[in-house]
């Protein structure tokens, strides 16, 4: 093609303020890809107007991509969630679709769903419940390249923080991990998608919520983001590496209750096992967190895709299952009987998010499951670094 021609081709697409039809912006990013191909320099004698509508319809066709990311419901459907999916659907849900962008990535909040939303639904082995918060965003890269399937070698190895955090808190001390949190994380068309849950934030509304999203760890990092001690504020840092962006979540003032969230708090930054009476723990207590924070850092390490102990060969072994299709492990005195949808989501590949640990004198293993794309499970015991 020419270049006069490839010049008509922009000039047509882009003459009418409604947004370009699908099929037109393919033919024309098509077009553009064989036409770099063909000429790997025509990009540096680009006039300043066609450079600029090139970006134009460029935008147009990002703008048309976001629109098809999945809904909140559409995820939690996705991740077996039939109850959370239902209540994304709920007038209580708040419908937030916000994106931003921080190093390679692309961020978007979708939504989120707590306290008053969740009333209707019944407790239930899929421990939907009213006191606590679930929201969903999603993470794209920016160049357009696919996110790792959960399958794929590269899944988890640029892990993600996601977590709700309170201004006015310390965010190393509050955020999900101590919020007794937890996240289903799935890969549709090439966006991550990513349902977290904790202890419900509505009552925190008065203080002020942000939903902070960084990459490179798992855990919250004082390089990715800056609290200020004096007016509780936290920003994202721009000088950060990798990828930090906040959100500040939309909460209704009116579901801020400040006796509740001061109650929480002080039972959460002053556990029993630390008193705010005593600088120094019992040796007890001390041993006590020491295992609890080993569970954590393998259990969000294994979440990440990374590497947190040496599986043992011989007990790596499929599964057998019971007349009412549980599933049955054994080895080396685990025996463990548990319902495949206790360990996997429909649909879900690769290894479960369940986690049990167990040992003593400072040696502890991991029961992990597996599932092939095939079906097929397999247990294995890893002996934790």
């Amino acid at each position: 093609m020419k270049d006069a021609d490839w010049e008509r081709l922009l000039e047509e697409s882009l003459a009418s303020a409604e947004e370009p039809e699908e099929e037109l912006n393919q033919t024309v990013i098509r077009r553009l890809r064989e036409h770099r191909q063909m000429k790997p320099k025509y990009k540096k004698r680009l006039s300043v107007g066609l450079l600029a509508a090139v970006l134009l319809l460029v935008l147009s066709v990002s703008a048309y991509a976001a629109t098809q990311l999945f809904s909140p419901k559409q995820v939690a459907e996705r991740l077996g969630d039939r109850l959370l999916a239902e209540a994304f659907e709920s007038d209580d849900a708040i419908a937030i679709d916000q994106s931003t962008a921080s190093g390679d990535y692309r961020f978007t909040l979708h939504g989120l769903v707590s306290g008053a939303g969740l009333r209707e639904f019944p407790q239930s082995s899929e421990e939907i419940y009213p006191d606590r918060t679930y929201a969903v965003v999603s993470i794209a890269r920016q160049d357009g390249k696919p996110m790792p399937d959960t399958a794929d070698p590269e899944y988890g190895k640029d892990p993600f923080f996601v977590s709700p955090l309170i201004k006015g808190q310390r965010p190393w001390q509050v955020n999900i991990f101590t919020m007794n949190g937890g996240y289903g994380e799935t890969v549709m068309d090439g966006v991550t998608y990513r349902i977290i849950e904790c202890d419900q934030v509505e009552m925190f509304a008065d203080r002020g919520v942000y939903l902070a999203i960084s990459s490179g760890s798992p855990f919250y990092s004082n390089e990715a983001f800056a609290y200020d001690e004096a007016t509780g504020e936290i920003r994202a840092r721009e000088d950060y590496s990798g990828s930090s962006v906040l959100f500040d979540l939309p909460i209704d003032l009116s579901k801020a209750d400040p006796g509740k969230a001061e109650a929480y708090l002080k039972a959460l930054l002053n556990p029993p096992s630390s008193p705010e009476t005593t600088d120094e723990e019992s040796p007890a207590a001390e041993e006590e967190n020491k295992e609890l924070t080993r569970i954590k850092n393998a259990r969000a390490k294994m979440l990440a895709g990374e590497r947190f102990g040496e599986t043992i060969p011989e007990s790596v072994r499929e599964v057998s299952y019971d007349d009412s299709g549980k599933v049955k492990y054994s080895y080396d005195g685990w025996d463990v009987t548990s319902s495949p949808e206790d360990l996997f989501r429909e649909g879900e590949v690769g290894f479960s998010h369940q986690l049990t640990i167990s040992g003593k004198d400072d040696v502890y293993k991991a029961l992990l499951f597996h599932r092939d794309e095939n079906g097929v499970i397999t247990g294995r015991i890893v002996l934790l670094d």
